[in-house]
């Protein structure tokens, strides 16, 4: 697979949000089996697309990326590429065990005014700012996101839920997803089943000209399962966003959650 063909990981958020509906990804340069010692080259980016950064977010909103292999947990340190507009790091693989790379964009809040337009900040801080406008509503976001890397056929490990808020659980084996074959997926929040949740699959190649484009539509059984079937090798993604109130003083809680993996 060409270099440039990446995973996602992302959390996006409503149109109305200040991101603009921005993805966060956490993406391998190249898909492809990686052995021990190897290093692996990694993008994190934020983008309306699966192939390029669009902007260099905040590095305190950034800075929980790491990979969870071997029961070891190594966070991961980004350098800013300003040509590229995204974050590069790499991480060095311990062994041959499957690893998964997760990437967690810290959670932030903001308001939309009466006029349209927004200010970041709860709340209380963006009364205190702006006391001459009114809020409409007010906003938090958090995006969360796993990537499976040298996924194994004998690895059980994959069934595990790692705690995100919203998180989507592979009750297929990544390594096991072909082309042609049905992937099964369990949608979480707060660790329990998340029913009646829209899901999206897409691989890479898919639509490079349109923001956000999917292959695939489905939505979850009571039991937070959905199933999609494969028609494509590649690079994929699946991804769920939630919406509903938030904690006091929040109107609005967006979440979104996405895992990728690479179809054979």
């Amino acid at each position: 697979m060409n270099a440039k063909v990446f995973l996602a990981v992302l959390l996006g958020i409503a149109a109305t949000g200040i991101a603009g509906a921005h993805e966060f990804f956490v993406i391998p340069q190249e898909a492809r089996n990686y052995k021990a010692g190897e290093a692996i080259p990694l993008d994190v980016l934020s983008t309306h697309y699966f192939m390029a950064g669009e902007e260099i977010e905040t590095p305190a909103s950034v800075n929980d990326v790491y990979v969870l292999q071997s029961g070891l947990k190594t966070s991961l340190s980004l350098t800013p590429n300003q040509r590229r507009l995204l974050y590069e790091t790499s991480y060095t693989l311990k062994d041959n065990t499957p690893a998964v790379l997760v990437g967690n964009r810290a959670g932030a809040y903001y308001c939309i005014f009466t006029d349209g337009t927004h200010a970041e900040g709860k709340r209380s801080e963006v009364t205190k700012a702006n006391p001459q406008k009114t809020i409409a509503r007010s906003h938090f976001y958090a995006k969360f996101s796993k990537t499976y890397l040298n996924p194994d056929i004998k690895d059980t490990a994959y069934k595990n839920p790692l705690g995100q808020t919203l998180e989507i659980v592979p009750l297929s084996n990544p390594a096991e997803i072909t082309k042609g074959k049905n992937a099964e997926f369990q949608v979480l929040y707060k660790g329990q089943p998340l029913g009646n949740a829209e899901v999206s699959a897409t691989y890479n190649g898919y639509d490079q000209k349109n923001q956000n484009s999917y292959a695939l539509t489905g939505k979850t059984k009571q039991s937070g399962r959905v199933r999609f079937k494969i028609n494509q090798s590649g690079v994929w993604l699946v991804r769920v966003s939630d919406t509903r109130r938030g904690d006091p003083g929040v109107d609005v809680q967006e979440l979104t959650a996405i895992v990728v993996f690479t179809v054979k």
